[in-house]
């Protein structure tokens, strides 16, 4: 893949930077929203932002990898875009209790950002529905990864947050049916690499 031209920008009008700023400071705040996971050397926990990247990343990677016949710009845009919604609920822990009004409050944020009037408020609304709908393949492959870099994480930390919470192993195979459904040979690695897992103490055998 090569690289593409980088084309002149359009004009960009002097009023409507102040705007295009605000917009990027606000969503520089998904840097605060904490996660349950640790980052590698477990001195800290995780945030969104990272994550998002992270995720992004690696469906860059398992896209050529697995030569995915997919529209990769849109899948990116809509992996670093996906959790933009916590910036004002903060992360709803796949584990946890779900909140009622979860879907409500974060479509409320993404609803917030659009208001900014800029052209990638639409985009980024638009994506975060088709995300959440779970209508394209491009949403899916999202989904797939959104449950694959947790696990590799979790992998990197020696499984700290699972038995800080006790997770279990069918725990993990609930959470993980949308890998199961979609990309069938990375779920396979998964279910053997849970048994590793619980041999080491990482995860409850249930």
């Amino acid at each position: 893949m090569g690289c593409p031209s980088i084309k002149k920008a359009s004009a960009v009008r002097p009023d409507n930077i102040p705007v295009l700023a605000a917009f990027l400071i606000d969503v520089e705040r998904l840097k605060l929203v904490l996660r349950k996971a640790y980052v590698s050397d477990q001195p800290r926990r995780e945030n969104s932002a990272e994550h998002s990247w992270h995720l992004a990343l690696g469906l860059l990677t398992v896209a050529h990898e697995l030569h995915l016949d997919i529209d990769i710009h849109k899948a990116l845009v809509m992996a670093l875009i996906h959790d933009v919604c916590e910036i004002d609920g903060g992360d709803t822990h796949v584990y946890g209790p779900q909140r009622a009004d979860k879907y409500e409050a974060e479509l409320r944020c993404v609803q917030r950002l659009e208001s900014y009037g800029l052209a990638f408020g639409v985009a980024l609304r638009e994506l975060w529905l088709e995300y959440e709908a779970q209508i394209s393949v491009e949403s899916r492959w999202v989904r797939v990864l959104d449950r694959l870099m947790p696990f590799l994480v979790k992998i990197a930390s020696e499984g700290r947050n699972w038995k800080e919470q006790s997770i279990c192993r069918s725990q993990l195979l609930q959470v993980n049916q949308p890998v199961q459904q979609y990309a069938p040979e990375l779920h396979a690695w998964m279910v053997e690499q849970m048994g590793l897992f619980v041999n080491k103490g990482w995860l409850r055998d249930a």
